[in-house]
């Protein structure tokens, strides 16, 4: 029997999503969790001092840094293969709008001179591709754990003081993460065909 790759024609739907899962990677949350819980307490720590640029690094850094741990561990890492699949093709494309939209947070927290309002764009903004990744995954953790973040870093921002807005939206981000880490279905369940 010929075996199937992911760029064939009429592949089913349960086959791509089984196969975008196994390719992804459990060090994407953890790396997340750590580069924003990282940049909250920077943030608790420097204050006004902190770098503008310091959320666009840590919303950027969660690929390399999973892939760099996937490395460490011996764990499979983002595969070639995959990127034929329409579903990781999906995924690539919304992680693209994403980093069309973050200037507009960028423009936003510069004109309104808020950096807080900078970090809750870029923290809402960069959540935005667990929705495609859960849909990919057939997982409704992905969206779940988009609105959690969403529900937190708005809290956040409105609810504490302007001293601690920024530590406490990248603190709301890492939360999420951890949301992410317990409830996302695991690549290794795909791998070992229990997905």
């Amino acid at each position: 029997m010929k075996s199937l790759s992911c760029d064939e024609p009429g592949l089913p739907l349960d086959i791509l999503r089984r196969r975008y899962l196994a390719s992804c990677s459990q060090s994407m949350p953890v790396a997340g969790f750590l580069a924003w819980a990282g940049l909250a307490l920077a943030s608790y720590g420097l204050g006004p001092r902190l770098p503008y640029y310091a959320c666009l690094i840590v919303a950027a850094i969660p690929l390399p840094l999973s892939i760099i741990l996937d490395r460490m561990f011996g764990a499979p890492s983002l595969q070639r293969s995959a990127r034929h699949n329409p579903i990781t093709q999906l995924f690539m494309n919304c992680i693209t709008v994403t980093g069309l939209l973050i200037p507009f947070a960028i423009l936003a927290g510069i004109a309104a001179h808020d950096p807080s309002l900078l970090m809750l764009g870029v923290g809402l903004y960069a959540g935005i591709v667990w929705v495609p990744h859960g849909w990919g995954a057939d997982d409704r953790a992905g969206l779940i754990h988009f609105i959690l973040r969403a529900a937190l870093c708005y809290a956040a921002y409105l609810l504490t003081p302007d001293w601690a807005r920024q530590p406490a939206i990248a603190a709301a981000v890492a939360v999420s993460y951890l949301y992410a880490l317990i409830a996302m279905k695991k690549p290794a369940s795909a791998r070992d065909g229990k997905s």
